[in-house]
């Protein structure tokens, strides 16, 4: 057995020498004069090295007590470098917690480290959505102490009052436990799977007739009581095709004027590619009766009422629906249908139409080479719907006959609408 005057005493070599103690303990004697303490054993056949520090920082009685936990261990078939492997993961997974390890600070980091790659609109939507509807009850608890249980009856209470939401919210959760995982901080994600929510009613946004939409333009030209930017965002909405978000998100850096065109980047785009939009002279119109209103120094042309460094809230234009009597009958977004029927109507090229409302090829290539593809014939198209969206709106007599009967009395106040939130984009996209 070693002594510590051995120990002292021994001298580097050339070459690495062993000093043999007991039970398969030694110090291993380096040539450039390190002493390393060592643990030699056999487990189910296979030899194994256990590394107990060095000398002096670990002296000879330490030593002796780190080897007989290690042989305890490897009496009961433990791997004692694994267990002080998953002793150190344990610790380290501890002082996380302890330091990062709330739901609050967990869900911060994994927003942070997603949004990047999303749209402003969904980052705003989502950010309101955690707000709401999980913050109030996870904000402060510890992110390992959540269970499958009481998260799935979170979600359940939310599917009670917006469904969609509540698929949002098991969407964010996922990633945000998955974001956990990955930082140490748990080893299972605890969200249940998208089955405990009831499954998607899917249908198409509904559009005007061409009835309705004369009907609708007159109503939205005689109301005196709503804001000039919101009813200058709802005909652009109609002139242009575009989305709702396109053009109340749209920035005045967008548009060129003098060349009647509009190109709305990528980022703010639903399939991620730049969409190029000639400008009808009507629209134009608009836009330069909408820039004597705007602040000059607004980024936005349909800046944000209570905070003007944010474009036009989401809803507004669906509210203004509601508040004309149109509720049931179109939403903003279906008066992009309401222009596609019309040109596929009367056999217009399709492809033009496709264009126009930026229905491009899935081949990213070819989307880049097609970006600007059919110009004159879209502006040629764009424009003769400006035109017609005129005589519908000139044309009383012919839109109430071709309305039809309406379910509810013409200009009622349309009846409270539950709110219906639009799927957001996933950061575990």
């Amino acid at each position: 057995m070693l002594t510590t005057l051995k120990i002292k005493s021994a001298q580097p070599a050339e070459r690495a020498y062993k000093l043999a103690d007991t039970g398969g303990l030694f110090l291993l004697v380096q040539p450039n004069g390190s002493k390393l303490w060592r643990y030699k054993f056999r487990l189910s056949g296979i030899e194994g090295l256990h590394a107990l520090g060095s000398y002096p920082e670990v002296s000879l009685a330490d030593a002796r007590h780190a080897h007989t936990e290690a042989r305890k261990l490897v009496a009961q078939g433990v791997h004692p470098v694994r267990a002080r492997r998953q002793d150190r993961e344990q610790q380290a997974r501890a002082e996380l917690r302890r330091a990062k390890g709330s739901f609050a600070a967990v869900a911060a980091e994994w927003n942070a480290a997603t949004s990047a790659s999303l749209r402003p609109a969904t980052i705003i939507q989502r950010d309101r959505e955690i707000e709401k509807d999980l913050m109030p009850q996870l904000k402060d608890r510890a992110i390992t102490g959540l269970t499958r249980l009481e998260l799935t009856a979170a979600l359940k209470q939310v599917e009670l009052r917006a469904p969609e939401v509540a698929r949002n919210l098991r969407n964010y959760l996922w990633g945000i436990f998955e974001y956990a995982i990955d930082s140490g901080l748990l080893e299972n994600n605890p969200v249940p799977p998208v089955r405990v929510l009831r499954k998607r009613n899917q249908t198409n946004h509904p559009a005007l007739s061409t009835g309705l939409l004369g009907e609708f333009l007159r109503k939205l030209d005689a109301i005196t009581t709503i804001n000039e930017q919101t009813r200058i965002a709802m005909l652009l909405v109609v002139l242009t095709a575009c989305r709702k978000a396109e053009v109340t998100g749209a920035r005045w850096s967008e548009f060129n004027l003098e060349a009647a065109e509009w190109e709305v980047p990528a980022d703010r785009m639903k399939a991620g590619r730049a969409h190029w939009v000639p400008l009808s002279s009507q629209a134009i119109r608009q836009i330069e009766a909408l820039r004597s209103i705007v602040p000059a120094a607004s980024e936005f042309l349909f800046p944000n009422r209570v905070d003007p460094k944010r474009p036009m809230a989401d809803r507004s234009l669906n509210a203004l629906m509601e508040r004309l009597g149109f509720s049931g009958d179109g939403t903003p977004h279906g008066m992009r249908a309401a222009f596609s029927t019309h040109f596929n109507g009367i056999a217009a090229n399709v492809d033009v139409i496709e264009h126009c409302l930026a229905h491009v090829p899935n081949n990213r290539v070819r989307a880049a080479y097609n970006r600007h593809a059919y110009q004159a014939e879209r502006r040629e198209l764009l424009q003769a719907w400006a035109d017609q969206v005129d005589k519908l709106r000139l044309n009383e007599a012919v839109g109430k006959q071709a309305s039809g009967p309406r379910t509810k009395r013409q200009g009622a106040p349309p009846a409270k609408q539950q709110r219906t939130t639009r799927p957001a984009e996933s950061a575990a996209r």
